[in-house]
């Protein structure tokens, strides 16, 4: 969450999401020509502040001037959870949305901050899209006596309660964060960063997450044609670089690529480059396994299959996130992953990358490139782009794979939708599975418990291992397929405390 501070306007505002303000980072004129371009009005005096903002996957542009005498009476009145008041207004100029937030600083001048989005898919659900993006952001603004109030800089830290909570017991814990976090969402209804966090940590579990604030699915114009994971890799295994993105909320993101590796791995592939990863590079390649202080989406069971998958087969895994954000952070993730991946020094380098969102788009933006355009401006090296998160609904899970075609979209070389179902568990292929039932305790039916399925060895290395499965499932058989090896597998209650354990042994 990045926070806006202007101490000689006394004025604060939490952006959810990637955003840089100020010439840092981009210069007024380039903001201006975005506006100019598309025909929206920009300010003509008293700039306060501009900067970029993206939030999911629609980047925006943003200006905050100082306006007298404005006419407020088309915008609808609001109010922050701190009991400051903002007017805000959204409007739809031919292929653009546009918000506007008014905040009155006395009766005759506000300060006026305009956005335009700058990427739109489905009109109308982005437009419910940017009015829940204005009410959530909004909701932490402060100025005038509240910015004064000294409560606001303890203000409740949703990531570092969630964070305590999941490694209570020195171990990852997945129920109680999550319950935590939805208490707390109870109390303080108007937080979007506590939503966001709640559905992360829901999604660690496995369940259905159930999107408030964006599109169910993209529309399109073109075919959806079935592909199999044998196709997807025939058609991408000619490149040096192959770049996927995925949505955080969405683990089966993670089990396409963990399915492809092997496959890919055959065709020269000898690296994986993971957004997730927390520079815990050496560890991981020598253990072969996240814990839980590898990274934040390492925690899913999903991504820590897929780091096993590819320590298995003998892949280099590597970082390549921008800690510092000292030039941008795309611009300093595209240089950590050539230097990191020596491919520009090493022929026999081939990569597969794993990013978030919008990182991988391959078009000119103006000021607001991604990773991928500033790697292949970087490297001169063209990384084929797989895009499996503009067409995949959280809702559809029916364990296929299609291809979009003729989608008028070129900002990625293929766009998949990925209707996997990620309750699986993959560790180096599916040869070599075998089935296995998990009666429920007695003890543990109808209780608040979670289903921990550890490799037995990592666990007696690494008590903070990551499981290769977690389920909230209150069934009483559960059925798994697991490659051969030796597990552990516990109960837990939402405190962490274990109802039962046993170990399991494939033949």
């Amino acid at each position: 969450m990045n926070q806006l501070t202007n101490d000689s306007l006394g004025l604060k505002i939490g952006f959810y999401g990637n955003a840089n303000f100020g010439s840092k980072y981009i210069d007024l004129k380039d903001v201006k020509s975005v506006f100019k371009k598309r025909q929206v009005d920009f300010p003509s005096k008293n700039i306060i502040f501009w900067g970029t903002y993206e939030p999911s996957t629609n980047p925006m542009y943003m200006v905050g001037s100082l306006e007298t005498f404005l006419d407020v009476s088309k915008f609808t009145l609001d109010s922050s959870m701190h009991g400051s008041i903002y007017y805000r207004n959204i409007q739809v100029n031919k292929n653009n949305i546009i918000t506007r937030v008014a905040i009155p600083y006395t009766k005759n001048l506000f300060l006026l901050i305009s956005e335009i989005w700058t990427e739109i898919g489905h009109m109308n659900e982005n437009v419910k899209e940017a009015l829940n993006y204005v009410k959530a952001t909004y909701s932490s603004l402060a100025y005038g006596a509240n910015f004064n109030k000294e409560d606001l800089d303890e203000e409740i830290n949703y990531f570092a309660i969630a964070e305590s909570a999941f490694k209570d017991k020195g171990y990852a814990n997945y129920i109680y964060p999550r319950d935590t976090l939805q208490k707390l969402m109870v109390q303080n209804k108007s937080s979007k960063y506590a939503r966001e966090l709640f559905k992360t940590y829901s999604s660690f579990l496995g369940e259905s997450v159930q999107y408030d604030s964006s599109p169910e699915q993209e529309q399109f114009t073109g075919e959806k044609t079935v592909i199999s994971i044998d196709d997807i890799a025939e058609k991408i295994k000619g490149h040096r670089i192959i770049m996927f993105n995925e949505n955080h909320l969405l683990p089966r993101c993670r089990l396409l690529v963990n399915m492809l590796l092997p496959k890919l791995y055959k065709e020269g592939f000898n690296v994986l480059a993971l957004e997730g990863l927390s520079g815990d590079d050496e560890r991981i390649n020598k253990l072969g396994f996240p814990n839980i202080e590898s990274g934040f989406y390492t925690r899913d069971p999903n991504m820590a299959n897929l780091v096993r998958t590819a320590t298995k087969l003998g892949l280099k895994v590597i970082s390549y996130e921008d800690f510092e954000d000292t030039e941008g952070r795309d611009l300093s993730q595209a240089k950590n992953l050539i230097s990191k991946t020596e491919i520009n020094t090493k022929s026999d380098i081939k990569v597969i990358v794993l990013a978030g969102g919008g990182h991988i788009d391959e078009g000119d933006t103006g000021a607001n490139k991604s990773m991928a355009h500033y790697f292949k401006k970087l490297s001169k090296i063209d990384p084929y782009t797989v895009n499996q998160v503009k067409f995949s609904s959280a809702q559809e899970t029916n364990d296929s794979i299609y291809t979009m075609e003729n989608t008028g979209l070129y900002n990625n070389d293929l766009y998949l939708a990925n209707c996997l179902n990620s309750d699986q568990i993959v560790i180096g292929g599916n040869d070599f599975y075998r089935k296995h039932n998990i009666a429920r305790t007695n003890l543990a039916k109808g209780t608040a418990s979670a289903i921990y399925i550890y490799n037995d060895k990592e666990f007696q290395l690494d008590n903070t291992t990551i499981p290769i499965y977690v389920s909230l499932s209150q069934k009483d058989m559960i059925q798994l397929n697991l490659p051969k090896g030796i597990y552990r597998y516990l109960e837990r209650d939402q405190y962490g405390g274990i109802i039962h354990q046993e170990i399991i042994e494939i033949e």
